[in-house]
C-alpha cells in the first residue's frame, strides 16, 4: 500500500516538473521572441523607421506573457481560395489569396480566422502566410489597425499551434512611410487579445 501511494506520489511529482519545464520554456521562448523585436527597431541596420521617428520612438510595449493565448487551432484548407482585395492605411488597396481557416478555443469561447496568402506570390515569402485580425483591444491597449500573426505552410497540419503572444503591429504603427493591409471584417475577434504587442503613440 505504502510502496502504491509513493509511486503515485512520484508521478505526480514528475509531472508536474515536466509542466513546469514545458511552461518555462514557452515563456523563455516568447520573451527571446519579444527581445528580437524590440531590438529590430532600435538597431540603426533594421529598424523600419527613418531618423525623425527614431529619435521620438518610445519602444514597443507588450502585455504580459500569458500563455492562455498559446493555443491549439484546427487547420482546414479553402479550396480555390478567392483573391481578396485589403484596404491599406494608406487607401491602397493589396490583394490577398484565401487560403485556410483556423478555429480554436480561447475563454470557452470557439473562434474562427481566416489565413491568407500573398498575391500574386512572391519568390521570398512563398512559404509564408498571413493571419490578420483584430480583437476588443484594438484602439484602447492595442493598435488601431489590426495586429498581424506569421505562419508557415511548412508547418501546417490539421492541428497547428497558434501562439498569440507572437503577434506583432504592423510598421504603419510607428510610422507612416508604409502601406500596411487592414485586417478584414471576417477576422474581427469578440474578445480582449491582451497577448505580446500592445500600443502607445
Amino acid at each position: 500500500m505504502i510502496n502504491k501511494l509513493f509511486l503515485t506520489l512520484t508521478i505526480c511529482v514528475i509531472l508536474v516538473s515536466c509542466n513546469s519545464t514545458k511552461q518555462l520554456i514557452k515563456t523563455e521562448d516568447i520573451q527571446l521572441y519579444q527581445t528580437k523585436l524590440a531590438a529590430e527597431y532600435t538597431n540603426p541596420e533594421t529598424t523600419p523607421l527613418v531618423d525623425e521617428e527614431r529619435t521620438n520612438f518610445k519602444g514597443i510595449r507588450f502585455f504580459p506573457i500569458d500563455t492562455k493565448y498559446t493555443v491549439k487551432a484546427r487547420f482546414t484548407p479553402i479550396e480555390n481560395g478567392k483573391i481578396i482585395p485589403f484596404p491599406t492605411s494608406a487607401k491602397k488597396i493589396k490583394n490577398y489569396k484565401e487560403y485556410g481557416t483556423v478555429t480554436f478555443m480561447i475563454d470557452n469561447q470557439q473562434q474562427a480566422l481566416t489565413v491568407y496568402q500573398y498575391s500574386p506570390i512572391m519568390e521570398k515569402y512563398e512559404d509564408s502566410l498571413f493571419l490578420p485580425f483584430m480583437d476588443e483591444t484594438n484602439g484602447v491597449t492595442s493598435y488601431g489597425g489590426g495586429r498581424y500573426l506569421d505562419l508557415s505552410i511548412k508547418d501546417l497540419k490539421d492541428e497547428i499551434i497558434l501562439d498569440f503572444n507572437k503577434v506583432y503591429n504592423p510598421y504603419c504603427a510607428y510610422s507612416k512611410h508604409y502601406n500596411c493591409p487592414i485586417p478584414p471584417a471576417n477576422n474581427v475577434l469578440d474578445l480582449y487579445i491582451n497577448a505580446f504587442v500592445s500600443y502607445h503613440k
